[in-house]
């Protein structure tokens, strides 16, 4: 199965790559996804504990929990996804001011009025292959940018936050035996001392109901349990649910051969391309309307037009 797919990753990019380095690429992008893909199903199954807690009810478990699921894989995707460009490099510098590549091959005030379709997608494609033949090896960041810092600020909250989230999950899941043991012990101990509320409506199922993971109906009560039972151990497993969450994460901005990969710079190359190859489309037709106006509209009205913008 093609993993990599699920990220939104197009191959086809990858098409005038070296087979041996465009095999890589794939491998390392399908090994990407599959870490994400194993992340949003620990997402899934905490969430299902969660629901299965609260309301008793496997339909409602499942649901949530795909989609649950679903949303924290896509949310990751996007985290990684945004981390894949060329900011801070030599090729960068054309993906941020396309106008540095596009007055490399025309003049600012070119003539295009008169060029065909073909001509305009021949000098995009020649463009595209001189920038690519250009040395841009060089892939040496220069420094971060406070929008870069911020960026990876808010990705590390978000990541940490989700991390916290689900790790409760499956840590219930994981010492749910112990849980239900100290569950009864406090039904008796409550029972004991006359408090009826907290035995018939937190730790007593309803007659139409059953409990699944934990004689509980409180999730706060649950994650109460669980700290206190746990103490310091809880720590070291948040830490490493946390550690899991960012190891997809880590391995992009790690990896040379993933954020400076073939990938990237062909992708970078591409969106350049995209962006010349428009600039001469737009910019021939504004020409054309320009001629327009000018043969077709009475002085004072065309300076009229040309003073509102209409005509330049």
């Amino acid at each position: 199965m093609a993993w990599q797919l699920q990220l939104g990753i197009d191959i086809d990019l990858l098409k005038k790559a070296d087979p041996v380095v465009r095999d890589k690429q794939i491998r390392m992008l399908s090994t990407l996804s599959l870490m994400l893909i194993v992340i949003g199903l620990i997402c899934t199954f905490s969430t299902m504990i969660y629901v299965l807690i609260l309301f008793h009810n496997w339909f409602i478990a499942i649901g949530a929990g795909l989609f649950m699921g679903l949303v924290a894989f896509n949310l990751y995707r996007l985290l990684v996804m945004t981390a894949l460009d060329a900011g801070g490099t030599e090729l960068g510098v054309y993906m941020s001011d396309h106008e540095k590549h596009i007055f490399e091959h025309i003049e600012r005030e070119t003539e295009l009025t008169e060029w065909p379709e073909e001509r305009i997608l021949e000098l995009s494609a020649r463009a595209k292959q001189q920038l690519r033949e250009k040395p841009l090896t060089n892939w040496a960041k220069s420094g971060m940018s406070a929008s870069s810092i911020l960026t990876m600020v808010v990705r590390v909250l978000i990541l940490g936050v989700m991390a916290l989230i689900f790790a409760n999950g499956m840590e219930i899941f994981m010492f749910k035996g112990q849980i239900n043991a100290v569950l009864e012990q406090l039904r008796t101990d409550y029972a004991q001392v006359g408090d009826t509320w907290m035995v018939t409506e937190v730790l007593t199922p309803k007659p139409d109901d059953q409990f699944y993971v934990v004689k509980a109906n409180s999730l706060l009560l649950v994650f109460r349990v669980l700290a206190e039972g746990l103490d310091n151990w809880k720590i070291i497993l948040d830490l490493f649910f946390i550690v899991l969450f960012f190891i997809p994460l880590s391995i992009v901005f790690r990896s040379n051969e993933i954020i400076r990969g073939e990938y990237v710079k062909e992708w970078v190359l591409s969106s350049v391309t995209i962006s010349f190859y428009h600039y001469l489309t737009t910019e021939k037709y504004r020409q054309q309307l320009t001629k327009s106006f000018k043969k077709n509209i009475p002085g004072v009205f065309y300076e009229n037009a040309k003073s509102s913008g209409v005509a330049s």
